[in-house]
C-alpha cells in the first residue's frame, strides 16, 4: 500500500511539472508574439520616417551633383547608395504591412503577395543590393585615393554604370529565385522559405554563401581599403602642409579637392561602421544557432526578432549620416531651411503690409476700421 501510495504522490508531481511547464511556455510563446507583433510595427514607422529622410537626402544629393562644375563618378554610387535605402525603406513598409494584415491568400494575388511580399524577398534584396553598392563605391574611393594617376587613366565612367546596374541585378538574383521556389501557400497562409527549413543542408550552405560573401567579404573590404585610404590621405595632407606656398592659388585648390575627398571618405567611413554594428549581430546569430533550436525555444525566437531589428535601423539611419556629415547634402539642406524661413517671414511680412494699407485706405476715406 505505501508502495502504491509513493507510485499516486509521483505521478501526482510529474503531472503538475509538466502542467507548469506547458503553461511557461505557452506564456513564453505568448511573450515572443507579443514582441514581435510591437517590433513590425516598429519597424513600420521606421521604414516612414526612412522614406521621408532618405527622399530629402537623394533630392539634396541630386542637387548638389548638378551644381558640381566636375560630375564625379563617386557621386552617382553615393547616389544609388541612397535610392536603394529609399527603396529599400518603401518595400519594408509594403511587406510588413501586408503581414501583419493577415490577409487570407488565394490565387495569383496570394502567390505574388506570399512570394515576393510577406516572405520579405523584395525589401532582402535591396538590402544585398546596399550591400554590393557600398562594396562598389568602396573600391571607387580605395582607387581614386591610393591610385588616383591609374584611376584617373583607366577607370571610365561605364564602369561606374555598370557597378550601379550590378548592385541591382546582384541583389535581386541572390534573393528573389529562392524567395520563389522555397515559399509555399497553404490554405490561405504564406510559409516562407519552406522549402529551405526542410532541407538542412541547403539551407546551411545558403547561409555560409551569405554569410562569407554580405557580410565577411564587405568586412574585410572596409577595413583594409578605409584603413589604409586614412593612412595615405594623412600622408598626403602632411606632404602638402609642408610644401604649402601662401597665396598660391594652385595650393589652395589642391587642398580643397583633398578636404572635399577626405568628408567623403569620413562618411563612408562613418555608413560602413554602421552597417557592420547592425548586421554583425544577425549574422552571428544565425550562423550560431540551430535550426531545430530555433523552431523549440522562445527565447531563441525573441533574440532572432531582435537582431532583425538592427538592419532596417541601418538603411533609415544612412540619410541623417549624409545630412550631418556629407558637406554637399549639409549645404544644400542648409540651404533649404534659409528660403523656407525666408519665404515664411516674407509671407508673414506681406500679410501685415496688405492689412496696415488697408486700415490706413479706410482712414483716408473717412471710414472707420472694422474690428
Amino acid at each position: 500500500m505505501a508502495d502504491d501510495n509513493s507510485t499516486g504522490v509521483t505521478g501526482n508531481a510529474n503531472a503538475t511539472t509538466q502542467a507548469a511547464t506547458t503553461f511557461f511556455d505557452l506564456s513564453g510563446w505568448l511573450l515572443f508574439a507579443t514582441i514581435e507583433f510591437y517590433i513590425n510595427y516598429a519597424v513600420i514607422v521606421i521604414g516612414i520616417v526612412g522614406i521621408a529622410a532618405n527622399a530629402l537626402v537623394l533630392y539634396a544629393l541630386i542637387v548638389h551633383r548638378a551644381q558640381e562644375a566636375k560630375k564625379k563618378g563617386v557621386q552617382l554610387l553615393i547616389i544609388n547608395q541612397n535610392l536603394l535605402d529609399l527603396c529599400c525603406c518603401v518595400t519594408v513598409v509594403i511587406c510588413l504591412s501586408i503581414r501583419v494584415s493577415n490577409i487570407y491568400l488565394t490565387g495569383a494575388v496570394g502567390y505574388i503577395l506570399c512570394r515576393i511580399f510577406i516572405n520579405e524577398s523584395a525589401a532582402l534584396s535591396l538590402l544585398t543590393a546596399t550591400v554590393i553598392n557600398l562594396m562598389a563605391l568602396t573600391i571607387e574611393r580605395y582607387l581614386k585615393v591610393v591610385y588616383p594617376f591609374w584611376s584617373k587613366k583607366n577607370l571610365k565612367p561605364w564602369m561606374i554604370h555598370a557597378a550601379i546596374g550590378f548592385s541591382w541585378i546582384g541583389g535581386i538574383l541572390s534573393v528573389v529565385p529562392v524567395g520563389l521556389v522555397t515559399s509555399f501557400v497553404v490554405e490561405g497562409t504564406c510559409l516562407p522559405f519552406q522549402l529551405l527549413a526542410e532541407n538542412p543542408q541547403i539551407k546551411a550552405v545558403y547561409a555560409i554563401w551569405n554569410f562569407l560573401s554580405f557580410f565577411v567579404l564587405p568586412l574585410i573590404m572596409f577595413v583594409y581599403c578605409y584603413g589604409h585610404m586614412v593612412v595615405v590621405m594623412r600622408k598626403q595632407m602632411r606632404v602638402m602642409a609642408g610644401h604649402n606656398v601662401k597665396g598660391s592659388a594652385q595650393s589652395a585648390s589642391q587642398a580643397q579637392n583633398k578636404r572635399i575627398k577626405w568628408n567623403i571618405i569620413k562618411t563612408m567611413i562613418i555608413v560602413s561602421v554602421f552597417f557592420i554594428v547592425c548586421w554583425c549581430p544577425l549574422n552571428i546569430y544565425l550562423m550560431i544557432v540551430d535550426d531545430i533550436a530555433l523552431q523549440n525555444s522562445y527565447e531563441l525566437n525573441i533574440g532572432y526578432v531582435v537582431n532583425l531589428f538592427l538592419p532596417y535601423i541601418n538603411i533609415s539611419l544612412n540619410p541623417f549620416i549624409y545630412a550631418t556629415k556629407h558637406e554637399g547634402v549639409r549645404c544644400i539642406l542648409a540651404r533649404m531651411i534659409i528660403c523656407r524661413k525666408r519665404d515664411d517671414s516674407a509671407t508673414s511680412s506681406g500679410t501685415s503690409g496688405t492689412n496696415t494699407s488697408r486700415i490706413t485706405k479706410k482712414i483716408n476715406t473717412g471710414v472707420a476700421p472694422r474690428k
